[in-house]
């Protein structure tokens, strides 16, 4: 007993002789703790990301208005018709390591859901030799019935230039899906979402919508790295803590 207040005494000592010392070292490892779980609340939402992709289920119909809203990446179809001339690029897209565009149709749905229009994404293609050429494609033509997958995009997100959309001739170019923005700079009345062509289509470009993030098991790679650090502090702070204490004894 006495020895157990004997080594409270030496600590409550040290402590009293070094506060900017515990003070630094309760920040740095709360910090670190604090890193470490987010990086384990990362690795559940990548987890949950990968599992809702990964989801199989019977599509649902978004022409009928009265179908709940689905799930994000759940599977969708949607008849309709494209706009011939009207679609956007959307910049900066990589695919298999070279920089394109992903090609944004505008579909108007049949039967029509009011007279909004439908992003689909259709997929990508490459930027060209000169970037001031913008591609001129060929959407399909007639009305189509459109497997994929429901998506609503972040409304932040990468992009290189300040402006969301390059106004001018059809077809735009623009930074970032921010369909809201979009529809009040085009005047155009978009459905809050986007449908990305499935891969099993026969028409569209080439496209890979599994998601490219950081796998969970990384995440986790990190956060044991994080709380190790914590650890190791802890153990160095009372290491120090001791050797003090001896030296002032002596």
């Amino acid at each position: 007993m006495s020895s157990t207040r004997m080594i409270f005494a030496k600590i409550s000592m040290f402590v009293s002789r070094n506060k900017i010392a515990l003070i630094l070292t309760v920040l740095v490892i709360s910090i670190l703790v604090k890193l470490g779980f987010w990086q384990l609340d990362r690795a559940e939402q990548k987890r949950q990301l990968f599992a809702d992709y990964a989801e199989q289920q019977l599509p649902l119909n978004l022409n009928d208005p009265t179908a709940a809203e689905p799930e994000r990446y759940a599977s969708v179809e949607i008849s309709g018709q494209f706009e011939a001339n009207r679609y956007f690029l959307l910049d900066n897209q990589i695919l298999n390591g070279q920089v394109g565009y992903q090609v944004i149709g505008l579909l108007t749905p049949q039967p029509a859901l009011s007279d909004t229009l439908v992003l689909v994404n259709l997929g990508w293609v490459p930027v060209g030799s000169n970037r001031a050429e913008l591609p001129q494609l060929e959407l399909p033509q007639g009305v189509l019935t459109i497997p994929g997958r429901y998506y609503q995009p972040s409304e932040f997100g990468f992009q290189l230039s300040d402006h969301i959309l390059e106004q001018g001739p059809w077809p735009q170019r623009i930074q970032r899906l921010d369909i809201e923005s979009l529809s009040e700079l085009t005047q155009l009345p978009l459905a809050p979402y986007v449908v990305l062509l499935s891969e099993q289509a026969e028409f569209g470009w080439p496209r890979q919508w599994q998601p490219q993030v950081m796998a969970p098991e990384k995440h986790q790679a990190y956060a044991l790295q994080w709380f190790s650090l914590a650890l190791a502090c802890v153990v160095v702070f009372i290491f120090a803590s001791r050797s003090r204490t001896k030296t002032t004894e002596e």
